[in-house]
């Protein structure tokens, strides 16, 4: 090779580099807003890749789309590799900091907690040398809080959340989509311990910032929409709930289209509202969308398609076809276990509500299978703590009561009762709804 080809070859990588860090930095989302809690980097350290990093942002990309799509096993082979790539970069390089932060979110994502959590305080490490005037640390931390959330650490989350947001506002520039993320996700932590005005609060704080910074219809804002319509529907204000699911509903269909998973997203949350309000043929007409949607866009075994058939069967329950929910149940379980594995968090959420549907139907022996591999699953993926533990508690307790399993039932009745209003309180509606079910005051042990 001639030193002319040489020469050639050098820039030819070197525009190769300047194209992946155009494609993968400057004009991705990712790097300008966060979302999805993937790690927001700042334009400054980026500027100086070099022809060596080619590789690492090659298997970021790679690895972030496979994410974006589903595909878990190849975000983690590329996530990975980027992994090993960063071995020739200092231990506080933030390339580094990415991939941890990668690798933590696919991990949070797949319930892997026990994996994720190591690589989310790797990255917050790093962060913090950085100092607290940059953005990385206070959105290191949002990461991590949102990992305690998802395992029902809710005190720990919160303070974790409180701590981000006073590093945000005491440094940084306060109209900026980075911290309505970091309201955003401090919203659903104190709506999580049914802290309604102050989660509201939160939410209507990040929602201003995403329409001041990025406009009032975009896209972006339908996710803070749809949290508001939430919390106004976890309230039984019915008509504000109905108002923030249509805005958002509206923004999606004209941002992403008619058929556009976000779109079904909005369907199946508006549908679960009419359902509770007992307007049963909007609902059903609703599902029926989002099912058809979901199931055309993301496909008939997809997890996303599940849970509109957990909305379905729900409704149909309601309207006493108990054989046509039970079969909507059945369905959606062969996709759970299909799609996420025979021990997943989503799996025992169904497991949960075929049961009960077999106890309204006094067929208490296959009741008491459900809610046992329900329990089985939490115990395994999730903390001690967690309400929907003490959920699963209670629900087995009260098929065990009408099985004449006393002593059991009186066990598992009582320790749901405490891990439940420990978690969420005696005023929270899960715990009130929850407690409803019993048919008689529990027992002393």
């Amino acid at each position: 090779m001639t030193h002319f080809d040489k020469i050639s070859n050098s820039i030819e990588r070197l525009k190769q580099a300047q194209k992946l860090f155009q494609e993968k930095v400057l004009n991705n989302p990712k790097f300008k807003w966060y979302q999805r809690a993937v790690w927001v980097v700042s334009i400054s350290w980026a500027a100086v890749v070099t022809i060596q990093s080619i590789p690492y942002y090659s298997a970021i990309g790679i690895g972030e789309s496979a994410y974006k799509h589903g595909d878990y096993t190849t975000a983690e082979i590329k996530f990975k590799e980027a992994l090993k790539e960063c071995e020739q970069y200092s231990p506080s390089d933030l390339r580094r900091a990415k991939i941890y932060n990668n690798l933590a979110e696919l991990y949070r994502t797949t319930y892997k907690y026990g994996l994720a959590e190591p690589f989310y305080e790797k990255s917050v490490e790093i962060a913090r040398k950085l100092g607290t005037s940059h953005p990385e640390l206070p959105m290191s931390l949002n990461n991590l809080a949102t990992l305690y959330r998802d395992e029902g650490r809710y005190v720990e989350s919160e303070r974790m959340f409180r701590e981000a947001l006073s590093l945000w506002d005491k440094r940084i520039k306060r109209d900026d989509a980075n911290r309505a993320a970091i309201l955003n996700g401090t919203g659903k932590i104190l709506r999580d311990q049914g802290k309604y005005a102050e989660a509201e609060n939160y939410y209507k704080q990040a929602l201003a910032i995403k329409e001041k910074t990025l406009g009032t219809n975009d896209a972006d804002n339908s996710v803070v929409l749809n949290n508001l319509g939430g919390i106004y529907r976890d309230q039984g204000q019915y008509s504000k709930s109905e108002e923030y699911y249509l805005r958002a509903l509206t923004i999606d269909r004209a941002a992403r289209g008619e058929n556009h998973p976000y779109t079904a997203t909005d369907l199946n949350n508006l549908a679960g509202l009419y359902r509770e309000e007992n307007r049963i043929n909007e609902a059903d007409a609703l599902y029926k969308q989002a099912l058809a949607i979901r199931t055309r866009e993301l496909g008939a075994d997809h997890p996303a398609t599940a849970k509109t058939l957990l909305g379905m069967a729900e409704l149909a329950s309601k309207k006493g076809d108990f054989n046509q929910a039970q079969r909507y149940l059945e369905t959606a379980v062969a996709i759970q276990r299909k799609t996420l594995g025979e021990d997943h968090p989503e799996l025992a959420t169904t497991y949960n509500l075929l049961g009960n549907l077999y106890l309204s139907q006094n067929k208490i022996q296959e009741a008491c299978k459900m809610q046992n591999m329900c329990v089985a699953i939490r115990e395994k993926k999730l903390s001690p703590t967690h309400p929907d533990m003490g959920i699963a508690l209670i629900d087995r307790g009260r098929a065990e009561d009408l099985d004449n399993d006393a002593k059991d039932s009186v066990s598992d009745l009582n320790r749901g009762k405490q891990i439940l209003t420990d978690a969420l309180g005696v005023e929270h509606p899960v715990t009130k709804r929850t407690l409803a079910g019993i048919r008689s005051p529990l027992p002393k042990t």
